[in-house]
């Protein structure tokens, strides 16, 4: 199997990769949300961690690093959701939220792992292009898969900490980001 292509595009979307992304979304995002609506639907919790969801409104939605495979076609994406939190999380007052979509067909855990990394270095070393005011990434883990013990200590070995669950049945887990402010 020939290596995937990562790329780290937060900050730098050029017209042709918008172009590439939307007809990514068109061909998948419908498939994205089915199993997004799945995951919640087999794991409905009552409790948990019932302020995330005291979330408001997107500020804005961006891709951050994408994986391409032998022809050049988009087959996963990490993207990342810029939200203005509630004072009562006690986590600032805005935060990102990574989430990652791999094509059903591409999936493996060495595909994961790279995208993965590969967003997290390039997340950390754009402070620059990130927003001032989000100082922690925050991942919300609703894929029963990587609720079990060994993803739990890998995205502790990441530098995410988890903070709790959310209704949904989610895991909400937080990683400090270095803030960069330029005047």
């Amino acid at each position: 199997m020939t290596e995937p292509r990562i790329e780290f595009v937060f900050g730098g979307v050029n017209d042709q990769l918008k172009r590439e992304l939307r007809a990514f979304w068109s061909q998948y995002g419908n498939a994205y949300q089915e199993e997004l609506r799945s995951f919640r639907i087999a794991s409905r919790n009552s409790d948990g961690l019932k302020q995330m969801d005291l979330l408001k409104k997107p500020i804005s939605r961006q891709p951050a690093a994408i994986s391409r495979d032998q022809l050049g076609v988009i087959n996963g994406i990490v993207f990342v959701v810029l939200r203005e939190l509630e004072e009562s999380l006690e986590l600032g007052t805005h935060a990102y939220f990574q989430r990652m979509y791999i094509i059903p067909g591409y999936r493996q855990p060495r595909l994961a792992n790279q995208l993965f990394r590969a967003f997290l270095e390039g997340f950390d070393r754009a402070a620059e292009k990130r927003d001032h005011r989000a100082n922690v990434l925050l991942a919300e883990n609703i894929n029963p898969g990587l609720q079990k013990a060994p993803m739990r200590r890998y995205f502790a070995r990441l530098g995410f900490q988890m903070l709790g669950g959310n209704q949904l049945g989610g895991e909400i887990w937080a990683r400090k980001l270095k803030t960069h402010f330029s005047f």
